[in-house]
């Protein structure tokens, strides 16, 4: 009875958060940060390649370029509308997939992201392209 009550005392005097704790907490504050800010960190002069996938195959490629403005679709399914913005980035704008998911996703524009709309089976990847992409010289 008495261990229990000493028990007690010492739960209620303990602190909620140790300093070792809030170092930690802190720590990975900062590493989801970084992760986070690291696709915006990318190299301005790199190319954005648009890949559209349409039942795991490629459909269209092309590179996203600034002040073209284009809207697509593809007789694979011509429902499904996808549109190249002025400002490099690319987007579904319309769909007839019952949730929308895809039509809300909003812009992409940073190589490594994709949006999806799976109902139908279509996938946008930006992939980055580096400007000095080529041939790298082998001794």
């Amino acid at each position: 009875m008495n261990d229990q009550k000493n028990k007690e005392k010492s739960r209620e005097s303990r602190p909620w958060a140790r300093p070792r704790d809030l170092i930690i907490v802190g720590i990975l504050a900062v590493f989801a940060l970084a992760l986070l800010l690291l696709p915006s960190l990318q190299n301005s002069s790199d190319e954005v390649e648009a890949l559209i996938y349409h039942n795991g195959e490629i459909i269209d490629r092309f590179i996203l370029e600034e002040g073209t403005v284009r809207v697509l679709n593809y007789e694979q399914l011509p429902a499904v509308e996808i549109k190249q913005w002025e400002d490099q980035s690319i987007s579904f704008i319309r769909s007839d997939c019952p949730d929308q998911v895809c039509v809300n996703t909003g812009k992409i524009r940073v190589g490594g992201q994709f949006a999806a709309c799976l109902p139908n089976n279509f996938v946008i990847v930006l992939e980055s392209r580096l400007e000095s992409e080529g041939v790298d010289a082998v001794a």
